[in-house]
């Protein structure tokens, strides 16, 4: 038992070397998770589903992250694409954790039982989080988030709060 308390005393002082994320700053990384929507239009049905984003991006300023992803979601035999550009800013909680709260907004083409649409989407991150356990690797996750989206046939989809994501970014 000792050893192991060694060992993860050992980890997390190394890690501590890790600084607030600087201009310059490139990353490579994705999220998936799974999501839970309500739509609006056709009864207000509610159906659960699977994303996956990858996610490519850099910091513009200190602590200020620009990017853009590519998502895919399936929920309720809805196959949904977007691309996002997206903007977080990186507030450090303790050494190596930092709150990201950001916004994306970008385009959306969906795809159901043969008839496919196109639209906008809007999103805030209102509690999202990444711990940097060391100076190349990040492990993310949203909990919370507000998203709206508005397609070309008049169905909007509006969900709070319940689409939890995990992700890891490698920085180079």
């Amino acid at each position: 038992m000792k050893r192991f308390i060694f060992v993860v005393a050992a980890i997390v002082l190394g890690c501590s070397a890790v600084s607030a994320q600087q201009k310059g700053d490139i990353y490579f990384g994705g999220m998936t998770g799974i999501t839970i929507q309500t739509t609006t239009a056709g009864g207000g049905e509610t159906a659960a589903g699977f994303a996956i984003q990858p996610e490519f991006g850099g910091f513009v300023a200190k602590n200020c992250k620009l990017g853009i992803s590519a998502g895919y979601a399936i929920s309720g035999g809805i196959h949904t694409f977007t691309l996002t550009p997206n903007f977080s800013y990186y507030v450090r909680l303790c050494d190596n954790v930092y709150y990201t709260p950001g916004i994306e907004a970008g385009l959306a083409m969906a795809a159901a039982g043969g008839a496919t649409a196109a639209g906008i989407g809007v999103g805030l991150q209102l509690f999202t989080m990444e711990f940097r356990p060391t100076k190349h690797f990040g492990f993310t996750a949203s909990l919370a988030s507000l998203n709206f989206v508005a397609m070309e046939v008049a169905a909007f989809s509006f969900d709070l709060g319940v689409n939890p994501t995990v992700g890891v970014r490698y920085y180079f």
